[in-house]
């Protein structure tokens, strides 16, 4: 729909002034907007880094399209911030893109500008794509989300109105990019998709309209949020947790010696829901991930029972 497009592009313009409709294209989520870009830009052989702790769809979209994920590290010693010397080091003839996720799930990291930009400026130096999971850019509770495509014109940022709306059943999203790759990324998706269903694009379009306030009411609330999970998470003593200032998810190391999987196995048998660590890659084993996207008297009982559990192991 050209009107949704257009008001993409106007959300947009916040963190850049010259996007327009026709560097839009919608897609079925964020999921799918991955995929396509993926499977647009990489080529049998080609490498493309991707976050260790990251989003577990980033490096099978990568060995769909015939390319091979290097990982590059986050560790909550450094914030879970990227570490340049490392992506450099990282970097082959071979290289294709690299995939960026602030603010970050698993880890809850927004990537301050001083970060981006550095970034930015390699993958401009090395002449990659940028690849850039912005899904949770409303979630930002200090600072500012600062968007790759700022400093960056190979940036393909994918996006999902799943977690802005509550909407993750509605399956629409969209990528954002230049012109020139738009149109190649348009091809991809016409034989994966065809496109979007048309009566979601028509919502969405209407909670475009009331984004503004919208906006600020979902900062204020996940923020309040935020803090009860993380003066919960103060009180086991076996947990380390870095600061959150983005997403909606904690992401505490424990010192208990079992595997993640476990530990999330335990926990889930007293009625509370997280995911290990371990899923979103090697670095994330000995870690749990837990989404405060809840009620606050729910994220209160919820780890009240997870410190009961981690104290019995």
């Amino acid at each position: 729909m050209k009107e949704l497009r257009e008001a993409i592009a106007k959300s947009l313009k916040r963190f850049r002034n010259d996007v327009a409709l026709e560097n839009i294209i919608v897609t079925a989520g964020a999921t799918e907007g991955m995929m396509i870009a993926c499977s647009t830009i990489v080529d049998k052989g080609d490498e493309v880094l991707v976050p260790n702790p990251g989003f577990i769809v980033y490096g099978p979209d990568v060995s769909l399209a015939g390319g091979t994920p290097v990982e590059y590290s986050l560790r909550q010693e450094n914030g879970f911030l990227p570490d340049i010397e490392e992506i450099k080091s990282l970097i082959t003839p071979r290289t294709k893109a690299v995939i960026v996720n602030t603010p970050s799930n698993p880890t809850g990291t927004v990537f301050p500008k001083d970060s981006v930009k550095a970034l930015a400026d390699v993958a401009t130096d090395k002449d990659l794509y940028i690849l850039s999971d912005e899904v949770y850019h409303n979630f930002v509770y200090e600072g500012e989300h600062c968007s790759f495509a700022r400093f960056h014109d190979d940036t393909i940022i994918v996006d999902s109105f799943s977690k802005t709306f509550a909407a993750t059943g509605w399956r629409i999203g969209y990528v954002a990019t230049s012109k020139e790759i738009v149109q190649q990324l348009s091809k991809v998706q016409y034989y994966t998709l065809a496109c979007p269903p048309t009566a979601t694009q028509y919502a969405i379009l209407e909670g475009l309209r009331m984004e503004g306030p919208y906006r600020k009411h979902l900062r204020e609330l996940f923020r309040k949020r935020r803090d009860i999970a993380m003066r919960k998470m103060a009180e086991i003593p076996t947990f380390t947790t870095a600061p959150v200032t983005g997403a909606f998810y904690v992401f505490p190391k424990y010192s208990q010696g079992i595997e993640s999987e476990e530990f999330a196995m335990r926990i889930l048998k007293r009625g509370v829901i997280c995911a290990p660590g371990g899923a979103f890659g090697s670095l994330g084993e000995g870690h749990l991930r837990f989404s405060y996207a809840n009620s606050e008297e729910n994220i209160e009982r919820g780890l009240e029972i997870v410190k009961e559990v981690a104290a019995s192991i």
